[in-house]
């Protein structure tokens, strides 16, 4: 199982990544604004992800046309091994993957929304593809059958490509996807507070910790 914060915000990253249980960061353009940095901020970003304890750090290639994208996928990796570069999910991007790929660079296809796109994730060599579910029910679709499709189609295949689940806005949906071999996936630290907020278990600290008390006077 790997999970992942979906975020550029140093301040709400590093306490998440200080427990270990996060294997690092995903970023994109998108998130980058969020967080107000730019690319211009990535080689940053990079070093307090690393020094925090990421153990991969997605960023994502930028440009409308392949070399363009291969180019600055390049520069990305060249940041370090623990890059994986992020290519949305169109035909330049999935070329552009295809000659990342092939150098031996970990890649993600992003913005994925159909299963026939994981099949060219696959062709393409990606390391990961990233469907997201919670767009995909915003658009009306049937996005718990549509990524469960991509990941039953990618493990008949053999295909060595996997889900990294995004747009995830609740623990439930990771449970039910993860109950069905889903094991990567990507979501705001404010969704993995979550994890940890469990009325009833938050009882039971609290009642061990006054039988402490209780029993030591």
């Amino acid at each position: 199982m790997h999970l992942y914060l979906d975020t550029a915000d140093r301040a709400a990253a590093e306490p998440l990544l200080a427990t270990g249980l996060f294997a690092g960061l995903t970023t994109n353009p998108t998130i980058l604004q969020r967080a107000s940095r730019g690319v211009a901020d990535i080689e940053d970003i990079y070093a307090w992800a690393r020094a925090a304890g990421a153990k991969e750090i997605f960023f994502q290639a930028w440009g409308e046309d392949t070399a363009t994208l291969v180019e600055r996928g390049l520069r990305l990796s060249a940041l370090g091994p623990d890059v994986v570069v992020k290519l949305v999910a169109s035909k330049a991007g999935a070329a552009a993957c295809v000659e990342l790929a092939g150098r031996g660079i970990p890649t993600l296809l992003t913005a994925v929304y159909h299963p026939g796109q994981a099949m060219v994730a696959a062709a393409a060599g990606a390391t990961y593809i990233a469907p997201y579910l919670g767009r995909l029910a915003d658009a009306g679709r049937d996005a718990m059958g549509d990524v469960l499709a991509m990941h039953q189609l990618l493990t008949a295949t053999g295909s060595s490509t996997r889900v990294l689940l995004a747009s995830i806005r609740d623990v439930d949906s990771m449970v039910t996807l993860a109950r069905s071999g889903v094991q990567h996936f990507t979501f705001a630290p404010t969704v993995a507070e979550a994890f940890f907020t469990d009325e009833l278990t938050a009882a039971a600290s609290r009642a061990f910790e006054e039988a402490v008390t209780a029993t030591n006077r």
